[in-house]
């Protein structure tokens, strides 16, 4: 095997390095400004609400959108800007933990499926299969009613039901470089397992997981909404967003602001995640076409 027919992963990496910059896409300009916006939300929104998102108003509960009361006020007179702004902290930080729970768990076990195969990949394989036979909701449901009601439960929910599916994605990009020359050259060099998984193939494998990431954000903002609307994620009086159409929803006739609200900030989130994800998969095609 000639060494001048070999491209390792450092090698690969440093002549993308000085590869000129793509044009970058509109939808990734867009939804990394939306995804970035509740970002921002998430770390200081609490501080810079109006009210505080647990104060009640008593003489104003149901108000109407107004100077005072931008969105309107619920049933118990508290300001729903204030509270879909401190929700976003909850709604963000549960949706991205779980999601990073679920890739790093699922990126682990693609990775030494994958490459190591035998045994090891039948034996991972199945238990995915066994996992992803459960709708993602209803797994959600039933390792939280196992473990109890609250958001760390709910978080860990989310990144069980999304690690079988991250790591067939994962096992699949891992199959497509097993037998490349540079995987060979490392494993006639007597490299170990572990130095070939994590120094030659995982480098190869990121776009494709960025990408599936993105993905999964935006499911994982709908199962934590879901969740909470069921009562099996954040607990009143908590601002989250799920949480605030289930309790309102009676009142969708009479004070339609006060669903409308958070469900607006939950479809701004989620198309926010889809176009980054979007842009991010155009963005990353056009380079891989560019490199190649």
């Amino acid at each position: 095997m000639s060494e001048t027919t070999i491209r390792s992963a450092d090698e690969v990496e440093a002549s993308r390095a000085v590869t000129p910059p793509r044009r970058v896409p509109l939808s990734l300009m867009i939804g990394g400004g939306i995804v970035g916006l509740f970002i921002v939300l998430a770390i200081i929104g609490p501080h810079i609400t109006p009210y505080p998102f647990d104060k009640f108003h008593f003489g104003s509960r149901l108000a109407p959108p107004s100077e005072e009361f931008w969105w309107g006020t619920d049933r118990y007179g508290r300001d729903i800007f204030s509270r879909v702004v401190a929700g976003a902290r909850l709604t963000v930080f549960m949706a991205g933990l779980g999601t990073i729970i679920g890739v790093a768990a699922g990126l682990l076990i693609g990775l030494f499926s994958g490459y190591i195969g035998g045994w090891v990949d039948e034996i991972l394989m199945r238990l995915t299969d066994i996992a992803m036979s459960f709708p993602g909701l209803l797994l959600a449901m039933l390792v939280v009613a196992a473990l109890g009601s609250n958001e760390i439960n709910a978080v860990l929910s989310i990144g069980i039901v999304f690690t079988p599916k991250v790591a067939r994605v994962v096992r699949s990009a891992t199959l497509g470089l097993r037998h490349v020359q540079f995987v060979e050259a490392a494993e006639v060099r007597g490299e170990s397992n572990s130095f070939i998984i994590f120094r030659e193939i995982l480098p190869n494998v990121w776009p494709p997981i960025i990408v599936e990431t993105c993905i999964r954000l935006s499911y994982a903002v709908l199962l934590v909404v879901s969740l909470s609307y069921l009562g099996l994620g954040a607990q009143p009086p908590a601002p989250d967003w799920g949480l605030m159409i289930a309790k309102e929803r009676a009142f969708l006739s009479s004070a339609p602001w006060v669903v409308f609200a958070p469900a607006a900030a939950i479809v701004a989130l989620i198309i926010g995640v889809n176009l980054f994800g979007d842009g991010m998969r155009e963005y990353l095609a056009a380079r891989k076409t560019a490199d190649e």
